[in-house]
């Protein structure tokens, strides 16, 4: 595993509080040491690659509420749990994150998110300055760059079968197995062109991921897509 090897830092990215604040990251071997001073106030957060399991995406957070720095290691699962998107989640928890860990394949795609004003991560045994430096609107496409996106998606109704027709384009990172889940049922996809059949749920949409996920992030609005179609 090369820790560096998928390493994006967004600078200027995370509201600042008032008063004293900063972030470090010193890297050991495979562990992360992540500093997050507030107030005089130093917590030390620790998070080891190597025992990250495959397809996780972990979280660095600060509750603005508690004042507590912590690492959130089912962030992907609690936003499924929570029906919201990562950006819904900071505000309405009043959450900010500094630093987030996908693994996939024994390998970590890495963002870290730095205060505002800040543009380079302070460290005590790397010199960070080389790496990737990116701007927030790059934080999505990136994603998708290192996980899988959806092409030509189309839908219609027969029988009461839902029938969808996609393509799945899959990056090298991203080894974990994508399902396509409709109201219970969960068909697995490959790379290219895919047809998926379901007894159609009209209260349900559709979602990619794991078997059976409920991320909406990763959904098809299955209404809106007939809709759609059926205007052509």
């Amino acid at each position: 595993m090369d820790i560096l090897k998928n390493f994006y830092i967004f600078p200027n990215a995370v509201r600042r509080k008032e008063g004293s604040e900063q972030l470090k990251l010193n890297i050991e071997d495979k562990r992360f040491h992540f500093y997050h001073t507030n107030d005089n106030n130093t917590k030390h957060i620790i998070i080891d690659a190597e025992l990250l399991a495959d397809g996780s995406s972990t979280m660095v957070l600060y509750n603005n509420i508690t004042g507590d720095t912590y690492a959130l290691y089912n962030f992907r699962e609690l936003l499924q749990a929570l029906d919201m998107m990562p950006s819904e989640f900071m505000q309405v928890l009043n959450q900010r994150g500094f630093m987030q860990i996908d693994k996939s394949g024994g390998e970590v795609f890495v963002k870290m998110f730095l205060l505002e004003g800040d543009n380079e991560l302070a460290s005590d045994t790397n010199d960070f300055s080389a790496l990737n430096h990116c701007t927030k609107d790059y934080i999505h496409p990136l994603d998708w760059q290192y996980s899988w996106t959806l092409h030509d998606v189309h839908g219609s109704l027969c029988n009461d079968k839902l029938i969808l027709q996609m393509e799945l384009q899959q990056s090298d990172f991203w080894q974990q197995d994508i399902y396509c889940s409709h109201g219970g049922q969960a068909v697995k996809l490959h790379p290219g062109v895919n047809e998926v059949r379901f007894n159609y749920n009209e209260s349900e949409s559709v979602y990619l991921g794991a078997p059976n996920c409920r991320y909406k992030g990763r959904a098809i609005d299955v209404q809106r897509l007939l809709e759609q179609e059926a205007a052509k």
